[in-house]
């Protein structure tokens, strides 16, 4: 599996092998023993591989990885942002219980309403650790009044936290007053929460995000090994 994922990831990244490998700083040859299942790579050039083709360490290995891009990624240029919350959150009490097991404060709340073509369909919640500036991403996720295209993952990988994995659990329940209201929902549809935890590539969480996503305009597509 990972030698097949090896050549998949190279050649979505349209890279020859011999670049590739400069790139690594290892021979041709030790990519071509990779990428035919002669030999792996060890933990740290996994890493750097997952880090060239811009794809997970768990996809390159296979481990129940899903094609869902994210927002932005997958609804391209239909998809923009609409302001909701920015702010820190300075204790504990601040903070719901769920969130309090994740990061301690100060975190910093970034709450926007997805949409594609206008039109509402998830409301992201996003808890970010004190390990990160959190005043100057205060600063620039500010910008997103102005600018509804502005990627929180971009800024991350500017401030080199690129976020590389994710975890995710879904439950589908019935949704609040509140959020029928933002998403501009029908009766009894029910919503999908997402409880999502995004990983640098030291593993380091950057991220902690609660999505709450209309289950009659929005489709879940994952895949996975057997």
């Amino acid at each position: 599996m990972l030698a097949k994922q090896l050549r998949e990831a190279r050649k979505k990244a349209n890279m020859m092998q011999k670049d590739a490998a400069k790139k690594l700083g290892i021979s041709n040859v030790t990519l071509s023993q990779y990428e035919n299942g002669i030999r792996n790579p060890d933990p740290e050039t996994l890493l750097k591989l997952a880090d060239l083709y811009n794809v997970s360490t768990d996809w390159l290995l296979g481990r129940f990885p899903s094609i869902r891009q994210g927002f932005g990624r997958d609804h391209k240029n239909k998809a923009t942002k609409k302001y909701l919350d920015l702010r820190l959150l300075n204790t504990l009490a601040d903070l719901p219980e769920d969130v309090r097991r994740e990061v301690q404060p100060p975190v910093l709340l970034y709450q926007v309403l997805q949409l594609r073509d206008d039109v509402p369909i998830t409301i992201s919640q996003s808890y970010l650790p004190n390990s990160l500036p959190l005043k100057e991403l205060e600063n620039i996720l500010e910008g997103v009044k102005q600018n509804p295209t502005l990627s929180l993952y971009k800024t991350l990988e500017s401030f080199g936290r690129k976020p590389i994995t994710c975890e995710e659990t879904l439950v589908i329940e019935s949704p609040s007053n509140e959020e029928i209201e933002l998403l501009k929902m029908p009766e009894h549809v029910p919503v999908a929460r997402i409880t999502r935890k995004t990983f640098d590539a030291s593993s380091n969480l950057v991220e902690y995000c609660q999505l709450t996503s209309r289950t009659d305009l929005y489709k879940f597509v994952y895949r996975f090994t057997l």
